[in-house]
């Protein structure tokens, strides 16, 4: 159906949504080089971050894969709340707060998954320039095994390597990225495409499974 031209962005409940809580990488893998947009946003219990990063917080295998596609990590650290205290929402039940616009920190400093903090945000920083966190997720970061990591990549400018695949990424865009026709048109050396697609970090693409932590 996908070669044949089907679309995956068109049904009401996401095609990538499905294949994401079945934990399918074949199935993910498929539909995002058909296009699936890895940004997607669930119509119901929305968050301030791209919703698929929700079924992908467990298991590294579907976080990378995810990155390697274009998803917005940005979004992650875009905290109004920045050094201020945060409220203490309550999020018991289905509750207004709930159902708002929820903010990363929000969601991964909950008591049960704070614990995989610093392994998500340490994956993130992988795929980021420099950006700020607030002063709730610093807070639990504190706590973690890979806050030294962390910190340190916080407090010091990043390789220029490093940037620049960020922005060459960003003018080539979500859509050609992940479109192989294109790639081989590109006049890089193929060492030079694979950094820019991520390829040290495609597990999947690495048949390495043991992404679950």
């Amino acid at each position: 159906l996908l070669n044949a031209g089907a679309l995956p962005n068109q049904d009401p409940i996401n095609c990538l949504q499905i294949a994401l809580r079945m934990g399918n990488y074949e199935l993910m893998n498929l539909l995002l080089r058909h296009g699936a947009n890895v940004n997607y946003f669930c119509r119901v219990n929305t968050t301030h971050f791209p919703s698929a990063l929700q079924y992908a917080l467990k298991d590294e295998v579907m976080l990378r894969m995810l990155m390697n596609y274009g998803y917005n990590v940005h979004r992650c650290f875009d905290c109004p709340q920045g050094n201020s205290s945060h409220s203490q929402y309550v999020t018991d039940g289905w509750t207004s707060t709930v159902i708002k616009d929820t903010m990363f920190c929000e969601v991964i400093t909950l008591s049960w998954l704070k614990h995989l903090s610093g392994k998500v945000v340490r994956i993130m920083l992988d795929y980021v320039d420099h950006v700020n966190i607030c002063w709730k997720l610093e807070a639990v970061l504190k706590e973690q095994e890979l806050w030294p990591d962390i910190n340190s990549i916080l407090t010091n400018p990043r390789s220029l390597k490093h940037l620049c695949r960020l922005k060459i990424r960003e003018c080539m865009g979500r859509l050609r990225l992940r479109c192989p026709v294109f790639m081989t048109f590109l006049p890089l050396p193929n060492c030079l495409k694979d950094y820019i697609l991520y390829k040290e970090y495609d597990l999947y693409g690495q048949e390495n499974f043991i992404g679950t932590y």
